[in-house]
């Protein structure tokens, strides 16, 4: 490509911060527009680096500044963070994304399609209906010993025993709380059916897509292959193995010195799968 501006985006909710950095380096213009007008922005720019921090809503804006012919380019946090100067305001955030764009050899984050971040989105719903529904099964367990009626842990009993109590009418549970006790296991008998409709969408969509290809390897289930195609992709964005694995926090971390290497553990992977 020849030299081109380098544009640097900080986002936000309601309004985009926005650095113009010449071929030169030289800042051209660091400026506020309202989130509104930024794809008319974009589409009037001519072509351009458009440099934006991972971070929300970072691969809608980076598609659509790919679809009006920009070079787009995702720089972790992390990576942008040193070339702040001065105190932490939008515009010094915005031409700290350009200057890192400029640099050769930053990491750079894989742009998600929106086939990725639908298959994404569906297994975070579904991550956030199973923590619901333990927080649910853990406030009946806690409110039940109150009143005598112990209840072994896990979901399973959770479902035998509750029945058996609101049935129990020589039981300690107070009468004016056996109904709110029925409107709970309720709402935990609809989260059952909402998870299940969910784990079956999620089998389906593996069968069309090509995450019938990842859950063939061993180890990985229809969850595993979902959280992996979503971070991988078509696989361009890594040039090995190696490189997927440190993106997904499973490389050891290092910390070395004056020729001594220390390994000091992996990260949190970010594939974690919580069970039913």
């Amino acid at each position: 490509m020849k030299q081109v501006n380098t544009i640097g985006v900080d986002l936000a909710k309601n309004v985009i911060q926005i650095s113009i950095v010449s071929p030169s380096n030289k800042e051209l213009s660091n400026k506020t527009i309202k989130r509104i007008n930024f794809a008319e922005f974009l589409a009037k720019q001519p072509q351009s680096i458009i440099a934006f921090e991972a971070c929300s809503t970072a691969h809608y804006w980076a598609r659509k500044a790919k679809s009006t012919g920009h070079k787009v380019m995702l720089i972790p946090a992390k990576a942008v963070a040193p070339f702040r100067q001065g105190h932490k305001t939008d515009a010094s955030d915005a031409l700290a994304v350009a200057e890192a764009a400029s640099r050769p050899n930053i990491k750079q984050a894989p742009l998600k399609s929106t086939e990725q971040q639908a298959l994404q989105s569906i297994q975070r719903s579904r991550e956030h209906l199973i923590q619901d529904r333990t927080a649910i099964s853990n406030h009946m367990r806690g409110i039940l010993l109150e009143f005598g009626c112990f209840i072994t842990k896990g979901l399973f009993h959770i479902r035998q025993r509750v029945p058996e109590i609101l049935e129990d009418g020589e039981n300690e549970l107070p009468d004016m709380y056996r109904t709110t006790l029925q409107c709970m296991y309720r709402r935990l008998q609809g989260l059952d059916k909402d998870i299940e409709l969910l784990d079956n969408q999620i089998g389906q969509l593996i069968k069309a897509s090509d995450c019938k290809k990842l859950i063939s390897l061993e180890g990985v289930g229809p969850i595993g292959a979902i959280l992996m195609y979503a971070s991988l992709g078509n696989g361009k964005a890594f040039s090995n193995g190696r490189n997927f694995s440190a993106y997904l926090g499973l490389a050891p971390k290092q910390y070395s010195s004056g020729g001594k290497t220390y390994i000091i553990g992996i990260s949190k992977p970010e594939l974690g799968i919580k069970n039913k």
